[in-house]
């Protein structure tokens, strides 16, 4: 599997996600490939010699923001919490709206722009850097609470199964990534919004069945996504003896938090978070672009070649981890089961799916995502000018490609750099002995620089020329 793997680290040229020019690197992409695990594997060595006590994994420096008045009082405004909330229905309703009336070209109808690059992407970075938004602003959510202060408890509030995990959560996130990466229609503005009443329909209905809370916690996928990535988070919010805090912290402490039931759903949950943005890299490969071309003369539809790459590659990774999990109890030499050994540690993926879903949609937030200045002046594409910037031009030369590559590598190897630390940290919690701890993780090192390689291999393809 892993030679599987190494393969797609032979450079080819492609374009990929929001590029849009070719540049030239100041050293060949194999270099950096190679630099990048060297740098991987060398940090493995560091963190070996790292002691870590059970008991310290929830000690770590926080400082409590609603001790700052004014950030208190701002955090108990109801009329605050009420305007922030309205402006996110009012949001989503314009989506809705803009879907059915507008024009049903991507580039002139800001349903698009706000589902894919504000929604699927803004959020994203916002709960990866300073913490779940989602929860507060989550416009469905909201909804849902005003009619019950309407007219009444609407729930019926039966228990969650256990044997359903987070399987419905995991499916409705596989259907929305399936729709952001084969469905060709994924930005036509009436299908967009189609979708998001058919999604509105099912969130309501699992709300009245399960209840609010327990829907979102187990049930909806944009509420488990984003959960997920705000582990990684500077901000945290807990309640210690019936007092509130709202706390800063390290990045990524919040990944060792063990308050959560881990089963077989969350494996897959969290291997596909990272196998479908890479699916999103690997679809503009020639690699890719080669076997595709091959599947469709035997008869194959786009989006039935689509919907087998992203299902395969989702196969590969659930492989491939399981393999190694397997791998990680041969080395410990301790006869642990492999399903127990996978499920302790899969969250120490989290930073790799984390920094990629940062580096590979950088482009498209800040060169596409420019597109929201000229559409909030016309939303429907009907030739308004409300706001005086309808005539606004994207500028290309916002980002620096070259830099933005720099940046992407130190990205993708402090990611990895961080995966490898918790691994570290969980197997001397499952072990107890540190020379176990870490002959147990060799399979998780060969893994972790595995998936440094592909992943800038995959970001490379777009801005590489001649190098090779």
């Amino acid at each position: 599997m892993v030679v599987g793997i190494l393969f797609f680290a032979f450079p080819a040229s492609a374009f990929a996600h929001g590029f849009g020019q070719r540049i030239d690197l100041p050293l060949p992409v194999s270099l950096y490939l190679i630099g990048a695990g060297v740098v991987v594997a060398a940090s493995f060595v560091l963190i070996s010699f790292i002691r870590h006590k059970e008991k310290e994994i929830d000690n770590y420096p926080r400082y409590n923001l609603l001790r700052i008045g004014w950030i208190r009082k701002l955090s108990e405004s109801v009329l605050l919490q009420t305007c922030i909330k309205t402006l996110f229905v009012l949001i989503l309703g314009l989506i809705v709206v803009a879907g059915f009336i507008g024009k049903q070209n991507a580039a002139f109808n800001i349903a698009p722009t706000l589902v894919w690059i504000y929604f699927g992407v803004g959020i994203t970075y916002f709960s990866v850097l300073f913490g779940n938004i989602w929860g507060f602003i989550n416009p469905f959510k909201t909804l849902y609470e005003w009619l019950e202060k309407v007219v009444g408890r609407l729930s019926s509030e039966k228990p969650w199964p256990a044997r359903l995990g987070v399987w419905p959560a995991f499916l409705s996130f596989l259907a929305y990534r399936w729709v952001e990466n084969v469905n060709p229609s994924a930005s036509t503005p009436g299908y967009l919004a189609n979708l998001v009443l058919l999604y509105s329909i099912i969130t309501f209905a699992g709300m009245l069945y399960f209840s609010k809370n327990t829907w979102l916690k187990y049930g909806d996928p944009f509420s488990v996504f984003f959960r997920y990535l705000s582990r990684f988070s500077i901000t945290e919010s807990r309640v210690i003896d019936g007092h509130k805090e709202f706390n800063l912290r390290p990045p990524a402490v919040g990944i060792l938090n063990r308050d959560e039931k881990i089963d077989i759903s969350v494996i897959a949950f969290v291997l596909f978070m990272l196998a479908s943005v890479s699916f999103d890299g690997v679809k503009v490969t020639p690699f890719w672009s080669q076997l595709s071309t091959s599947i469709h003369q035997l008869g194959f539809s786009s989006m039935v070649v689509g919907t087998i790459g992203l299902l395969l590659l989702f196969a590969l990774f659930v492989g491939v981890y399981f393999a190694f999990t397997l791998f990680v109890s041969f080395f410990s030499k301790r006869g642990e089961n492999t399903l127990s050994i996978a499920r302790s540690l899969i969250f120490s993926l989290l930073p790799i799916a984390i920094v990629y879903e940062l580096a590979h949609f950088v482009t498209l937030l800040f060169i596409d995502g420019q597109r929201l200045i000229s559409l909030i002046s016309d939303p429907f594409g009907f030739g308004w000018n409300l706001l005086g910037t309808a005539d606004y031009k994207i500028n290309y030369q916002l980002i620096n490609l070259k830099s933005l590559w720099n940046a992407q590598v130190v990205l993708i190897v402090l990611g990895h750099v961080i995966a490898v630390y918790i691994a570290h940290i969980i197997a001397l919690y499952m072990f107890k002995d540190r020379r176990v701890a870490v002959r147990s993780q060799y399979p998780m090192l060969v893994l972790m620089v595995s998936y440094t390689m592909l992943g800038l291999w995959i970001l490379a393809q777009p801005i590489v020329i001649g190098l090779e």
